[in-house]
């Protein structure tokens, strides 16, 4: 037993992480918007460990990755593992952390972008309320690189969550709940905990409106198709929510000591300082377009607060500037803006007509598919 803890402390204790800087990568300073998380752009640094179970190594860099940097998503954490390179060192090596000289050791390197060693991090917090996701950005070096997509529950038609621009300004650990319904005004408060509808974590950015960002004690609506169903504030994954107050407590928060919230069941909030706060934009966008591994997209959502009818946006709420619903103008607009000019005018317009009249909502519609349908040549 003791060999076996023994060689595990040398598998995860040695992590040195040296940082290598490889002299054929250059940084491209170029402020602009990267919604690729494997974005080339970025420079990056070739760290290493050594260790005697060459098994480990996924692990290893793994649990290094999530510890340094919280919100990262499994498709960078897989291309920075296979990143890795192994090489044998025979017996004893002097500069080497590992002592006995009986044993064989390895030296695994890999190559992580550089934005994700970031002592200090600023995050932009985007959320599309009839897509019923969130994306969140890292801002570095002028550019804003997409770091996760989390699934949200939105508010009611009733209960509607609002639009706009705002700031990140108070956090909440295992807070108590109180029921904000009128007919519920007696209950008492639900106590933190698992079965608190707030979940375990809180991020406050509306201080007008009483919205924020929280946990769920009903994780499975998270995976239902329409996800409107809150008294206005923005549930999240309780696992995506977890990974954020960590990421808040490590990368963000500078101003204070807040370590010891990371293990706490205690009810604890503490204000941002202004170098604290980060941004968060809401938007009510009724289309998106964009690309995954099998090509360029586009996808229609629903009007889930009918804001084709104008009397039904409440400026003292909402920021009109934030809405953008799905018409033949718009998706031209954001097609040749996001892909450019690789179809032709009236071939666009016959797709984007299709789309508008025959579209199913929340459905991907590859442009390629289009394409064929359509018998457009590029």
């Amino acid at each position: 037993m003791a060999d076996f803890l023994r060689n595990k402390y040398r598998t995860y204790a040695l992590i040195l992480l040296i940082i290598i800087i490889g002299s054929n990568v250059h940084a491209k300073q170029n402020a602009g918007y990267s919604n690729d998380p494997n974005d080339t752009a970025i420079s990056k640094a070739r760290l290493f460990f050594e260790t005697n179970d060459i098994e480990s190594g996924d692990f290893v860099i793994r649990e290094h990755l999530t510890e340094k940097f919280p919100i990262m998503s499994e498709e960078v954490i897989n291309k920075i593992i296979l990143s890795k390179s192994v090489d044998f060192i025979a017996g004893h090596n002097k500069d080497s952390s590992i002592t006995s000289a009986s044993e064989n050791a390895y030296k695994i390197t890999f190559e992580v972008p550089k934005n994700y060693l970031e002592d200090t991090a600023k995050i932009l917090w985007h959320l599309n309320i009839p897509g019923f996701e969130s994306k969140i950005y890292q801002l570095y070096n002028g550019r804003q690189i997409l770091i996760d997509t989390w699934p949200n529950v939105i508010g009611k038609i009733r209960t509607k969550t609002y639009t706009g621009n705002f700031f990140a300004y108070r956090i909440r650990n295992w807070p108590s709940y109180k029921d904000p319904e009128p007919s519920k005004k007696d209950l008492a408060p639900t106590p933190p905990g698992s079965n608190n509808p707030l979940g375990l974590f809180v991020v406050h950015y509306d201080e007008n409106s009483l919205r924020y960002f929280h946990g769920t004690n009903q994780n499975g609506l998270l995976q239902s198709k329409m996800r409107n169903l809150s008294h206005g504030c923005v549930r999240n994954d309780n696992a995506n929510i977890e990974k954020m107050k960590e990421f808040i407590i490590k990368r963000v928060v500078k101003s204070r000591d807040l370590s010891s919230w990371l293990k706490s069941k205690r009810t604890l909030v503490y204000d941002f300082e202004e170098t604290d706060k980060f941004p968060v934009t809401i938007t009510y966008k009724t289309f998106d377009m964009d690309k995954d591994a099998a090509g360029k997209y586009i996808i229609l959502y629903k009007d889930i607060y009918n804001y084709s009818n104008p009397n039904n946006i409440d400026t003292k709420w909402d920021d009109p500037g934030l809405i953008t619903l799905t018409n033949k103008d718009n998706l031209i607009a954001e097609y040749r803006n996001k892909f450019g000019n690789d179809i032709p005018d009236d071939a666009l317009e016959i797709i984007v007509e299709y789309l508008i009249n025959n579209g199913e909502t929340y459905e991907k519609y590859y442009v390629d598919d289009l394409k064929k349908k359509f018998m457009i040549q590029n």
